[in-house]
């Protein structure tokens, strides 16, 4: 049972709000047509927790291409403002898990192994170009220059239970969710 159900609340079934409601659930409405359901759900998280430490946004990128853009746009926008400062936010779908790496060094740790991660990897720049160095790869690279329209690293593999990777901007990390033994999710 979930502790709130935020959003607009335009496509609740009346029968299914008086369930949760009768549970305890929250229900939280935003009416605001300018912010999308993932930006609303951050915010209700924001409003109503105090010990959060990270966010996982289940089933976060896939459908239509459009939303998937905008999803990745609010995971950006809404960890460097106001909406969750200093705390991950993770996208997860069936095939894999993305989050924002911040400038600097980023320690990953990656086991592989069933039920865990698969090989591949994904850093992608997000919002501008960024320079990076990679260490525990197959496919390392030292002083990178990585951008939309140019080069851009996708498809490398793990070779290290710890990825180490430097950025002179805040990339996107994409990894792959081991399916050997079916659905991760």
């Amino acid at each position: 049972i979930p502790d709130f159900i935020c959003g607009d609340l335009d496509s609740i079934r009346p029968e299914v709000r008086a369930h949760y409601e009768k549970k305890g659930t929250k229900i939280i409405q935003d009416s605001d047509q300018y912010s999308s359901d993932l930006t609303k759900s951050l915010k209700c998280i924001r409003d109503n927790t105090k010990s959060l430490i990270h966010a996982v946004v289940v089933g976060g990128i896939g459908g239509r291409f459009d939303q998937g853009f905008s999803q990745l746009h609010h995971l950006y926008t809404a960890s460097q403002e106001f909406m969750l400062p200093n705390r991950q936010i993770f996208l997860v779908n069936p095939q894999s898990i993305c989050f924002l790496l911040d400038k600097g060094w980023n320690r990953i740790e990656t086991p592989l192994g069933p039920g865990l991660f698969a090989e591949n990897v994904g850093i992608i720049p997000i919002a501008r170009p960024s320079v990076i160095t990679t260490k525990g790869l197959e496919w390392d690279v030292t002083d990178w220059y990585t951008e939309f329209g140019g080069q851009i690293s996708t498809s490398n593999h793990i070779r290290s239970d710890t990825i180490e990777i430097e950025t002179s901007e805040r990339v996107l990390f994409t990894i792959e969710l081991d399916r050997s033994r079916g659905r991760c999710l």
